[in-house]
């Protein structure tokens, strides 16, 4: 019995409404990541055939299946030479015939939207209210729309040129574009000055929870806090219970997104695992 099932575009939209963090990209990630398929109704998992790389999401939608069996039945069907895992808790360093060669520790934040003061009164907000208005009287303005243009890759291509990014992090990337013309839910919030594109942020709705999952700036003065206040207003005013702002990645981020009032909603471990059998063999010295 085959316990995998291939998703259809429409089921992909069925099925990560009904996520709360990371299922609930299942699109964008089965552009990133390749074909989508799901376990028993419970966990995300999308292959690509051509670099056999599994990645499997054990954020599960339904009652927890047995993890093991799933990463047992996965192997056996799709034949992985690579498995990309991440989970809500620590996994073994060691699977069946796979062997863990990185291993990553992230916290996912989340506002709690209506408890937030939209009109961001009293000292804990002092910071953010005095960027917000150093934006507003600089003269950027919001601009929602669902078009790349140059200016976006432009500013995708400096932000990879300043960073150390993975592998994972540039297949997000170049999945941005198919995205947003094939589903029809996600958008981009355009930050723009002087008819110049600043940043943006990749937005998308699903469920009870609007969701931040990449973004792209300049280093023009106040962008973060001006693009935050915008998004924080707009998921109010559409009745969002939750704004999913992603992963901490750094401490400044952490903080950042702390000032906001965004909480510490799920932890995320994210494994890389290879078949010990295409592993480097370590040669003695004599």
């Amino acid at each position: 019995m085959v316990f995998f099932r291939h998703l259809t575009k429409s089921a992909l939209v069925h099925y990560q409404s009904l996520g709360h963090f990371d299922e609930h990209l299942v699109s964008l990630y089965s552009l990133a990541y390749g074909k989508p398929y799901i376990y028993k109704d419970t966990y995300f998992a999308y292959f690509d055939k051509f670099s056999k790389i599994l990645h499997i999401s054990f954020f599960e939608l339904t009652e927890s299946e047995n993890k093991f069996s799933c990463i047992q039945e996965a192997t056996k069907h799709f034949k992985p030479e690579k498995l990309v895992i991440t989970a809500p808790h620590e996994l073994p360093q060691t699977i069946g015939n796979f062997v863990c060669v990185e291993v990553n520790k992230d916290t996912d934040y989340q506002i709690y939207v209506p408890d937030f003061d939209e009109t961001m009164g009293g000292a804990k907000f002092k910071d953010a209210r005095y960027r917000v208005h150093n934006a507003q009287k600089r003269g950027y303005t919001l601009e929602i729309s669902k078009k790349m243009t140059p200016a976006h890759f432009h500013l995708i291509a400096q932000h990879e040129h300043s960073k150390r990014l993975d592998l994972y992090d540039r297949q997000l990337y170049f999945a941005i574009l198919d995205y947003v013309r094939k589903f029809k839910s996600p958008v981009l919030f355009n930050v723009v000055c002087d008819e110049t594109l600043l940043g943006f942020d990749l937005i998308d709705f699903l469920g009870d929870t609007m969701t931040v999952p990449l973004g792209f700036y300049t280093d023009a003065p106040s962008i973060s806090d001006f693009i935050m206040h915008n998004e924080v207003n707009y998921a109010k005013q559409k009745g969002f219970n939750w704004l999913d702002l992603g992963w901490a990645c750094n401490l400044g981020i952490a903080e950042f997104k702390k000032k906001w009032t965004a909480i510490p909603r799920f932890d995320i471990w994210g494994y890389e695992y290879v078949n010990k059998a295409l592993t480097p063999v370590k040669l003695e010295k004599h």
